[in-house]
């Protein structure tokens, strides 16, 4: 069965922004639903394009692009508790965007996942309890694209029209399982780490991953073709994955660091070809006390055990995610139980409350 959905209500003035924030700010709490649509494909500097808010009354999808000032909506988030679904990409938009995040996000993909789900997917979870397929259709289209077709946005009230009735039977399920307590604890943390994630330093966003085992010089390549890849996507004002691939940077900066010679890719036009070939002198002209230092790795002060204790943690944590029908990693990730199998007395911190009581 496929989704039908009439026209949501479009906000794109201050006036009709005022009359949503008087009926938003009178839902109770833990009654509102937000969706984000960006233009990371499309651009080399996303922006927030859509917001789509649901409630008890209906759908109604905000414009950004058209409202220059929007104190009125983030005056209403920072104190909101608002249903989302797989929200750390979302607290990334919002953040950059307003420079504010909901007071409470209850996730249902956190939601789905401590009820059993191994498939927490929006459409995955629609289909489940409705029997709705949502069209993928315009899931990469470009939301900066105004006037925005209709098409876009039914596809666009879909991610939000069935989330307070399927979040109701989540709630339900969660409570059945006694784990009502463990979601918002799960809730509440993701909200702190994607604070914690929004200030912490990027200065350092050319390290991608990958680049782990390079040496200074190799570290010194990357840096320098990173930077040399941003600024051509910014000059183009496309997406950087679509000047070159991670891996490419990772390939030509491995052959750097070996003494090897690289070549722009055979798609380059000749004045990007000669944009590489200049960071490559730039590269080469480096002196060595300008190469990057590597990273400080924090290792644990294990004993000659710690293999085996590791391995204890590890089958007991999956004994127990057996038991409760849950993912192991959702019990405890490999991350955590190397630190509790380093340092028993302290590594338990590193679980949430719920996390360390199913150890104890």
């Amino acid at each position: 069965m496929n989704m039908i959905v009439c026209a949501a209500f479009m906000i794109t003035d201050s006036q009709a922004l005022y009359e949503w924030k008087q009926r938003a700010a009178a839902q109770p709490l833990g009654r509102t639903v937000l969706d984000l649509e960006a233009d990371s494909l499309h651009r080399h500097r996303e922006k927030l394009c859509l917001i789509q808010y649901a409630d008890a009354d209906g759908v109604s999808i905000i414009d950004p692009l058209a409202i220059e000032d929007m104190t009125l909506f983030t005056l209403w988030l920072k104190d909101a508790d608002v249903w989302m679904h797989g929200a750390d990409y979302d607290m990334s938009l919002l953040q950059n965007a307003f420079g504010v995040l909901p007071h409470m996000i209850l996730d249902t993909q956190i939601a789905a996942r401590l009820v059993g789900f191994r498939q927490f997917g929006l459409a995955a979870l629609v289909e489940h309890f409705f029997g709705i397929k949502l069209s993928k259709k315009n899931q990469k289209a470009d939301w900066g694209l105004r006037p925005m077709p209709q098409e876009m946005k039914a596809y666009a009230q879909g991610d939000v029209k069935f989330m307070l009735e399927m979040a109701d039977r989540l709630v339900e399920m969660l409570h059945e399982k006694g784990r009502y307590d463990w979601f918002l604890e799960s809730c509440q943390h993701n909200l702190e780490r994607g604070r914690e994630r929004f200030n912490e330093n990027e200065q350092d966003a050319w390290r991608i991953k990958g680049c782990g085992k390079f040496n200074r010089r190799g570290l010194a390549a990357l840096r320098t073709l990173w930077y040399w890849r941003d600024n051509e996507a910014a000059q183009w004002d496309r997406p950087s994955f679509m000047v070159c691939s991670n891996d490419d940077l990772l390939r030509w900066s491995l052959a750097l660091q070996e003494f090897r010679s690289v070549y722009p890719k055979q798609n380059f036009h000749a004045h990007r070809a000669a944009r590489f070939r200049r960071a490559i002198e730039k590269f080469q002209l480096m002196d060595e006390d300008e190469y990057p230092q590597l990273p400080k790795k924090q290792k644990h002060e294990i004993d000659p055990d710690f293999v085996e204790t590791l391995e204890r943690w590890i089958a007991k944590r999956n004994a127990i995610a057996e038991e409760l029908d849950l993912e192991p990693a959702l019990v405890a990730t490999r991350y955590q139980l190397e630190a509790i199998a380093a340092h028993p007395e302290k590594g338990l911190n590193h679980l949430m409350n719920w996390q360390q009581q199913l150890f104890v």
